[in-house]
C-alpha cells in the first residue's frame, strides 16, 4: 500500500529537509525539460546571451586589472585593494538581496501558508525558504564572479590549484553572507514594526549622506590646500576604502585568500582566512537554525497579524459624503485626467509598491545611490580642462543612469502585468478595457522613473558645469530612453506573462525578464552611440560648436535616436494589445 509522502510523522529535520530538496529538483527539472520542448528558440536565446555575456565580462576584466597593474609604482597594490572592493560590495548585495527575496518567499508566499499547514516542521519551512532564497540570490553573483575570477588568475599567473582553493573559499562566503540576510529579515521582522524599519532606513540613509558630503568636503579641503597630486589621490583612494578590508567582514577574508594564493610563493599564514570563512559558515548554520526555530513562527504570525491589522482599519474607515461626491479616495485632478477606472488602478499600482518595503527599499537605494553619485561629480570639473574629457565624463554618466533604470524597469514594470495574476479577471470586469490597463501602467512607469532620472542628469550636468542647451540635451535623451525602456518592460510583460507566480523577482528570472534585460541593453548602446555621432566633432576636434544641431551630419544620428526610440516604443505595446486579444482569463 503506497502512502502519501508526509505519513511519516517521525521524519527527522534533515529527512523533511531533503523531501522538499528532492520535490522542487523534480519541479526545476520537469519545467526546464517543458521550457525546452515548447520553445527551443527561447532556450538557445538564453544560452547565447549568457555565453556572449561572459566571454565579453572575461575581456573586459582583463583589460581592467591589466590596466590597473600597469600603473606605477602602487599598480599591485591598487589591484589588491580592487579585489577587497569588490568582494565587499558583493557581500552588501548578497546579504541585502537575500532578505528581500526571503522576505518575499517566507512572508508573501501562499506556498509557504500552505507547507505550514502540513506535518513538517517550522524550522524545516525556515531553512527550506532561506536555501532557495540563498540560491536565487547566489546564481546571478557566481555568474558575474566567474569571468572576474578567471581574469584575475590570468593576470596574476596562478597555479592550477588555485581555482580549487577559490571553490572552497567561496562557497563559505556566499553560505556566511546568506545566513547574514536570512537573520537580518527574520530579526527585523520578528522585533520591528514597518513604521521602525522606516525609521531605520531614514537614518542609516541620513548617515550615509552625511559621510560622503563630510568625505566630499573634506577632499575638497584638501585639494585647495596642497593640490592635486598623485600621491594625494592614491591617498584619498586608500582611505576611503579602508572599510573594505576591516579583519572583521568575510570579505576580507575570501579576498585576503584569493589574494594571498595568487602569489608565487606560499606562506602559513594563508590558512588563517580560509579557517575563518569554515568556522562562520559553520556557525551560521547553528545560528540560523536556532534564530529559526525561536522567531520564525512568531515573526510569521506577527506578518500576517498587521496584515489583518491593516486590511481590517482600512474597511472600517467609512469615507464622507464629501470624500464619496468627489470619487474617494482618488484625487480630483487625476480622476478627471484619466478617469475614475485608470486612477483608481493607478493609485492601487502606487499603493501596492509602497506597502512592500522589498520593492520601495530597493528603489530607493538605487536611485539613492545614483544621486549621491551625481552630486559627487562636481569634484571632478576641475580635473576635466579639455571639452573631450568633460563630454566623455557626460556621455559615460548618461550610461550609467540609462542602465540603472534598464534594471529598475526590468525588475519593477516587467512584472506589473503578470502580479495581477488570478485577480486579472476582476479587471476585465471593470469598466475599462486591458488595452487601457496596460497603457496606464506604462505611462505611470514612464512618469516616475522619468522625472526621477531626469532631476538626476539635471544635477550631474549642473555639477559638470555644463551649458544650458547640453543639460537639455542629456535630459531629454533620458526622457526618451526613459520611454523606450518602460515600453519595452511594460510590452514583453505582457507578451510573457506569469500569472501563477506572486513573486516579482522569480517573474523577472524567466525568459521574458532576461529578454528584457537583453533588448534594453541593445537598445540604450544603440541609442547612446547614435547621440555620440552626433557630438562626434567634440571627441574629434576637442571643441564645442554652440550650434552643433544645424550640422547635416548631426541631424541624421538624432533622427535615427528619435526613430529608433519611436519603434521601441511603439511596436510592444502594438504587439502586447494584439496579445490581449488571444489572452485566456
Amino acid at each position: 500500500m503506497a502512502y502519501p509522502p508526509f505519513a511519516n510523522l517521525d521524519m527527522s529535520d534533515l529527512s523533511q529537509w531533503l523531501l522538499l530538496f528532492r520535490y522542487h529538483l523534480r519541479m526545476a527539472r520537469v519545467r526546464a525539460n517543458c521550457a525546452v520542448r515548447r520553445s527551443w528558440l527561447m532556450t538557445a536565446t538564453i544560452v547565447l546571451f549568457l555565453v556572449v555575456y561572459a566571454v565579453a565580462a572575461y575581456f573586459l576584466f582583463c583589460q581592467g586589472l591589466a590596466y590597473v597593474a600597469r600603473l606605477p609604482a602602487a599598480g599591485s597594490l591598487l589591484s589588491d585593494r580592487l579585489i577587497y572592493v569588490i568582494f565587499f560590495a558583493f557581500l552588501l548585495m548578497l546579504v541585502f538581496s537575500v532578505a528581500v527575496t526571503g522576505y518575499i518567499s517566507l512572508y508573501r508566499s501562499r506556498e509557504t501558508s500552505w507547507l505550514l499547514t502540513l506535518p513538517i516542521s517550522h524550522r524545516v519551512v525556515f531553512l527550506w525558504k532561506c536555501f532557495e532564497s540563498a540560491v536565487f540570490s547566489c546564481w546571478g553573483l557566481i555568474f558575474i564572479l566567474t569571468p572576474l575570477l578567471l581574469a584575475f588568475a590570468r593576470m596574476r599567473d596562478v597555479l592550477p590549484s588555485f581555482y580549487l582553493r577559490a571553490l572552497f573559499a567561496l562557497v563559505p562566503f556566499l553560505v556566511i553572507a546568506s545566513v547574514l540576510g536570512g537573520l537580518l529579515l527574520v530579526g527585523a521582522v520578528r522585533w520591528l514594526n514597518r513604521r521602525q524599519i522606516i525609521v531605520i532606513a531614514v537614518l542609516v540613509g541620513s548617515f550615509a549622506c552625511a559621510g560622503a558630503i563630510r568625505a566630499g568636503i573634506q577632499d575638497k579641503v584638501a585639494v585647495e590646500t596642497s593640490g592635486l597630486s598623485a600621491a594625494l589621490t592614491f591617498q584619498r583612494v586608500l582611505h576611503h576604502t579602508q572599510m573594505t578590508v576591516s579583519p572583521w567582514s568575510p570579505s576580507t577574508w575570501v579576498a585576503g585568500s584569493l589574494i594571498e594564493w595568487s602569489r608565487p610563493y606560499e606562506s602559513f599564514g594563508g590558512l588563517l582566512y580560509p579557517a575563518l570563512l569554515l568556522s562562520h559558515c559553520l556557525a551560521g548554520f547553528v545560528l540560523l537554525d536556532f534564530f529559526g526555530r525561536r522567531w520564525f513562527y512568531r515573526s510569521w504570525n506577527k506578518s500576517i497579524q498587521q496584515t489583518a491589522h491593516h486590511a481590517l482599519r482600512r474597511t472600517l474607515r467609512k469615507p464622507t459624503t464629501r470624500e464619496i461626491e468627489r470619487g474617494y479616495p482618488l484625487p480630483s485632478w487625476l480622476r478627471h485626467l484619466t478617469g475614475r477606472p485608470l486612477a483608481a488602478i493607478a493609485r492601487k499600482d502606487f499603493l501596492t509598491f509602497f506597502r512592500e518595503p522589498a520593492q520601495w527599499v530597493q528603489f530607493t537605494v538605487i536611485f539613492g545611490l545614483l544621486a549621491i553619485y551625481a552630486g559627487g561629480l562636481r569634484q571632478m570639473n576641475g580635473e576635466m580642462e579639455q571639452p573631450r574629457d568633460l563630454y566623455l565624463v557626460a556621455f559615460l554618466n548618461l550610461s550609467v543612469c540609462a542602465l540603472a533604470l534598464s534594471t529598475l524597469t526590468t525588475r519593477f514594470v516587467f512584472p506589473q502585468f503578470s502580479l495581477e495574476g488570478r485577480r486579472l479577471w476582476v479587471l476585465a470586469m471593470a469598466p475599462v478595457r486591458l488595452e487601457g490597463i496596460v497603457l496606464q501602467k506604462f505611462v505611470s512607469g514612464t512618469l516616475y522613473s522619468g522625472v526621477i532620472v531626469i532631476s538626476i542628469l539635471i544635477l550631474a550636468g549642473f555639477n559638470l558645469r555644463l551649458p544650458f542647451g547640453d543639460m537639455l540635451f542629456f535630459a531629454a535623451a533620458i526622457a526618451a530612453l526613459a520611454t523606450g525602456l518602460n515600453s519595452l518592460a511594460i510590452g514583453l510583460g505582457v507578451l510573457f506573462p506569469n500569472l501563477e507566480e506572486s513573486n516579482a523577482a522569480k517573474i523577472v528570472s524567466g525568459f521574458g525578464g532576461t529578454l528584457c534585460l537583453v533588448s534594453s541593453f541593445i537598445y540604450i548602446i544603440v541609442f547612446i552611440l547614435l547621440l555620440a555621432w552626433s557630438r562626434f566633432p567634440i571627441f574629434r576636434n576637442n571643441a564645442l560648436n554652440p550650434e552643433w544641431w544645424s550640422h547635416p551630419s548631426s541631424l541624421l544620428p538624432l533622427g535615427l535616436a528619435v526613430l529608433l526610440t519611436l519603434v521601441v516604443t511603439s511596436f510592444p505595446l502594438v504587439f502586447s494589445r494584439n496579445k490581449l486579444k488571444r489572452l485566456e482569463i
